[in-house]
């Protein structure tokens, strides 16, 4: 009876913890922590608590302060044109993922950044009761996230929603084996510093076999050979100003060689995005 009471207590303090960190329970979760699972009553109960060591893991460090802030507010209102003629693209995208997804889908959304996917997530075509994880390195891009949330209405009750956002880096994401219905990732490859470790970190959170993976990465165009030198050359001083983003990189082919068992992708260019021309897009099955 001592012990249960224990148990009881330890459980009440984890939460209150949890409860008043500035990065997590932005909506209510559906799981606790791993360690108040364990004590609960063990790996049944934290089976079902597939987040819970988002909340235990270390989350990435501040960075830069003022030229972060800056990067973000850029970020929020700088993409708009890219986002519009991407735009016909991703809601297909979104769409094919929500009928592959089971019912009360874990959705793990990599470099979440200012959230512009929200305008999907929030969509008439999405299922109800999804559990979104975000993960961004970036601590300014949080208001942008929760206010493109609100505006697409992900967070309204009647949808039962729950988001969740947590400072992380795609090379070492925060979250449990296999524990994601979907990871959707746009813009990001570009900017991380080792994409083959990015990839792998999101097979590992994929479950296997049913797992997808729903990818736009601006690349290297394949198409014009002025262009691709173009975007070379520019490459060095834009990843000095746009927090790592790489004009240069074949990232299709790079997803393609990540251990994918089916990888459907293209190659497209969209107009009066000027490097950002050169698009690819897909889903990826863990």
């Amino acid at each position: 009876m001592a012990s249960r009471s224990l148990r009881l207590l330890v459980l009440v303090a984890l939460l209150a913890a949890l409860a008043r960190s500035p990065h997590l329970g932005l909506v209510p979760r559906r799981g606790v922590s791993a360690a108040a699972a364990a004590l609960w009553g063990g790996a049944p109960f934290a089976a079902r608590c597939a987040w819970a060591e988002v909340a235990l893991k270390e989350e990435a460090p501040l960075r830069r302060g003022r030229q972060d802030e800056d990067f973000a507010k850029g970020m929020a209102y700088g993409m708009v044109d890219y986002e519009r003629a991407v735009a016909k693209k991703k809601k297909a995208l979104f769409k094919e993922l929500f009928q592959l997804l089971p019912p009360k889908p874990v959705i793990l959304e990599v470099g979440i950044g200012s959230f512009p996917n929200a305008l999907y997530l929030g969509s008439s075509d999405a299922p109800p009761e999804m559990d979104i994880v975000g993960v961004d390195p970036n601590e300014f891009m949080k208001q942008y996230a929760l206010e493109n949330a609100k505006k697409a209405g992900i967070l309204t009750p009647e949808r039962g929603n729950s988001l969740r956002l947590v400072r992380g880096i795609a090379e070492r994401l925060p979250v449990a084996d296999q524990s994601a219905d979907a990871v959707v990732c746009t813009l990001t490859l570009c900017s991380v510093k080792n994409p083959q470790k990015a990839l792998s970190e999101i097979r590992r959170a994929l479950k296997p076999r049913s797992g997808k993976y729903l990818f736009v990465e601006h690349v290297l165009s394949e198409t014009n050979p002025f262009f691709a030198t173009a975007q070379r050359l520019a490459t060095p001083e834009h990843v000095q100003a746009a927090d790592g983003c790489h004009f240069d990189r074949q990232t299709l082919q790079t997803i393609q060689e990540a251990g994918f068992a089916e990888v459907k992708g293209d190659y497209f260019e969209l107009d009066n995005c000027g490097f950002l021309n050169p698009t690819v897009a897909g889903l990826a099955t863990a």
